[in-house]
This record gives C-alpha cells, structure tokens and sequence, in this order.
C-alpha cells in the first residue's frame, strides 16, 4: 500500500486543501507516512502568496527532495497548491527532480494523481486532465483528515476574491469569489461538532465577501453566523479574514453580544494613510477603520490587524501615519510585511517603489511599536484567572492552550500547567508569567464570573 506524506504551507485555505486531499485519498489504496522518509510520494502543498512565502517553499521542497536522493529515487516528490498552480513550469525548471507539479484541481483527485505518477513519467504540472495554472475552482466537498487538535478545526465559507486589491495576486490564482453552499457548511459544522471540535474557526479569503455572489437578499455573513449559532452548541465560532470595507452591523453586534463567538475579530487594514489606502483599491479610508476600532473600544473584542509596508508610492509621512496608530494600542495582535512586487498585478507597475531595505525597515519599526503594545497587554493579565481551551500537550507535560483572544497558529499561546485532562477541555486557569508572546499558566482556580469567550 503506497504511502503518502503531506507537508502544508501558508494559510488555514491551504491547510483545509491539504486536509481534503487526504481525506479523499487514505483509506483503502493508500495510507498515511508519519515520516517523510518512510512515505513512497511527498507532497508539499505551497503557499505562492508573496516571495517570502515562495522562498519557504523552496527551502521545504529541496529539503525533500535530499530525502528522494537518499531513498536512490524510490520517494516521489510533487508539488502542488497556489504557486503551483500560479508558476507550474518555472518550478519545474527550478528543480528539475520533482516528479509532478499539480494545481489547486489536484484536492479531488489526488489518488488518480498519484497512480499516475507512481506508473508514469516525471514532471508532469497537471492536475486530473486540468493543466496547472487554469484557474481556481469551487470549494471542494468531502471527508477531510484533520489536522488540527481535537480542540478545533476550521471550517470554510468561500473560495477565491473578488475584492482585487492592486497588491495582491490571491484572485490571480485561486479565481473569484465562490460562497460555499448554507447546506454543505452547517453539514460540515454539524459533522465536526459531534466529532467534539470545541471551537470552528470560520475562514474564507474574505469571510464578510460570504454571498454575495449568491444573489440571495440577506444571506450573508451575518445571516450564516446566525444559522450556525441557532442550529450547533459548539462552544466557540472565532470569524477570521473580515474587510473593513464589509464589516456591517448585524456582524459588529454579534461580536459584540453573542457569547458562542469568540469577542475577537481579525481586520486586515494593510494601511492607514488615505492616498496609499486608494492607491492599494482597499475600498476604504482611514474613517472607516477609526469608525470600526470606536465602535469596538473600550471593552470590545480583541482585534488583530495586519500591515503592508513598503507599498509603492509609500512616503516617511504615510509610514509615520500607520506607526503612531499602531502605537495607539488599538490592536492586540499584528502582523507586519514588507510589499512583495507580484507578476500581473497593478501595483507592480506604480511609480515610487520604495527600496526592499527601507521597506523591511520600516515593516521592523512597526512590529518593533506593536511589541511594546502587546507585551503591556500580555503583562496586564497576569494575576488573573481565565477559561482556556486546551489544544495540544507538549513533551513537557505541559499543553498549549489558547483564550478567546488568542487564535490559532496566528497569535501566542498559553501555555498550562497541572493539567492532566484531554485536547478539547475547557479550563479555568491563573496567568502566572509572561514569556516573551506566549502566557504561562497554572491549571485550577475559581472561575472568573465573566462570559466564557469575554474572559
């Protein structure tokens, strides 16, 4: 029976593909390599979003493809995702002794894939009849091998972009906007929950997008959030990949009201500065953010943002602009990036390209701001007692948990102490210590009085 090893780069998207390529795979014909060395096909799904993100994936797949030499040529090694999808044959040409390179086609067929590639000859960038690079297709339905703790999983409400900001390559690759079914998402939901998953983290390339390619009056994000509350107990939705530009009311209040979801919201601003916002195609100015953090002050939920810096056009003032709001200590949680010029893309052709090295400089200024912010904030809750879930126990006999503020595989975590239960439990815990982004906590206690996910 062939065995397979998957390694999954980038984003949860990307994970959710590699999940399904599994579960539609193992089983039968085929089985599941712990070990890359001991698998007969590696499969390294990419990320192609920016080239720091392409640089990982070089490094990932010329590390297995030492392990291919070293098996004399007995292992296969395909790659597959976004940048191959985006750039099949440059990474054919890059490393000549990969055996396939498949596109996002490749999630419903990779057992035909494989038999091919097992039989066949090397080198071949197509996926299931469908030539690598045509272009992204609907979400794919169907058993997914999680990968994830028992404690959560995510689930998927759309595929593709239509928002077409001018930096950004993600409809290029994965095509436009394609909302999942109401139907397959509550099936999905309702399947993992009574697998035990204790938190869904709902994801898409823009959640707040969800329908409206639909035509269906009313039914979007905050209509499928409501269904989901109504019609599941599972403990916690967290809403990841919310557009500022999209975020309306009916939303804003049940992140602010409902306990089920988790008081946390992540808004990719990129900016603040008016002109480098327009010059992007945001769809928005720096009122709209000041209108949402406003709303959201003052006991609101967490929010994580992300920043663009470097972005063509970009002055000392405009860099200036987005430093003192970081400096603000509006958002818990950033993430900082440097402009990456991508092929095919608007702003690759703007006038005023910043230099990589001031760019990075100034993406370091930010983060270096937006430390001292978060570990105010972190510093801040020591003393205090809250309700954790627990993901995942470490060698140590410790376990990585998280809070409602905290979201998986993008923030710190928690890390428990005393804690001799399972992944999935709920905990009341007192913060001890910081160390470094993560939180050091010890198992027991009262419980805190306050709402589950407003702890």
């Amino acid at each position: 029976m062939p065995k397979i090893f998957m390694a999954s780069l980038g984003c949860a998207k990307n994970l959710v593909d590699a999940e399904t390529m599994l579960g539609e795979t193992l089983g039968g014909e085929f089985s599941l390599a712990v070990r890359p060395r001991d698998a007969d096909v590696i499969v390294v799904n990419t990320c192609g979003f920016i080239e720091e993100a392409r640089n990982e994936a070089r490094e990932v797949i010329q590390g297995y493809l030492a392990i291919k030499k070293r098996s004399r040529g007995r292992i296969r090694v395909a790659a597959a995702g976004c940048w191959a999808e985006r750039e099949p044959r440059e990474i054919l040409a890059e490393f000549p002794d990969l055996d396939a390179v498949w596109g996002l086609g490749i999630p419903s067929s990779l057992g035909e894939a494989i038999r091919r590639l097992l039989a066949g000859p090397n080198g071949v960038p197509e996926a299931d009849g469908h030539p690598a690079g045509s272009g992204a297709r609907p979400p794919r339905e169907g058993t997914r091998l999680l990968s994830t703790p028992a404690s959560y999983a995510y689930l998927r409400l759309s595929d593709g972009c239509d928002n077409r900001c001018s930096y950004c390559a993600i409809p290029l690759i994965r095509g436009g906007l394609i909302s999942r079914d109401p139907a397959a998402i509550l099936e999905e939901a309702r399947t993992l929950e009574a697998g035990g998953i204790r938190e869904l983290v709902l994801i898409g390339q823009d959640t707040t997008a969800y329908g409206r390619d639909s035509g269906s009056a009313g039914a979007g994000l905050a209509w499928l959030l409501e269904r989901l509350l109504r019609e599941l107990s599972v403990p916690r939705l967290r809403l990841l990949y919310a557009h500022p530009a999209r975020l309306d009311d009916r939303v804003a209040d049940l992140l602010l009201n409902e306990p089920r979801l988790c008081g946390y919201l992540d808004l990719p601003i990129q900016h603040i500065s008016d002109r480098i916002l327009a010059l992007m195609g945001r769809g928005y100015g720096r009122e709209r953010v000041e209108e949402i953090l406003d709303r959201f002050a003052g006991g609101g939920p967490t929010i994580r943002t992300t920043l663009l810096l470097g972005f063509p056009g970009e002055g000392e003032g405009d860099f200036l602009e987005a430093l003192e709001l970081v400096k603000t200590g509006r958002f818990r949680h950033l993430g900082a990036f440097a402009y990456s010029p991508e092929r095919g893309t608007p702003a690759r052709d703007l006038p005023g390209r910043v230099p990589p090295e001031e760019a990075g400089r100034r993406r370091d200024a930010i983060l270096e701001a937006q430390r001292e912010v978060a570990f105010a904030w972190l510093d801040s809750r020591i003393g205090g007692r809250e309700e954790i879930l627990a993901d995942s126990r470490l060698e140590n006999g410790r376990w990585l948990a998280r809070s409602v503020h905290e979201a998986p595989d993008a923030d710190g975590n928690i890390i428990l102490d005393g804690f001799s239960g399972r992944s999935g439990q709920f905990v009341t815990a007192c913060i001890k210590r910081r160390e470094g982004y993560d939180l050091l906590a010890e198992s027991g206690g009262r419980k805190s009085g306050r709402k589950r996910n407003r702890a």
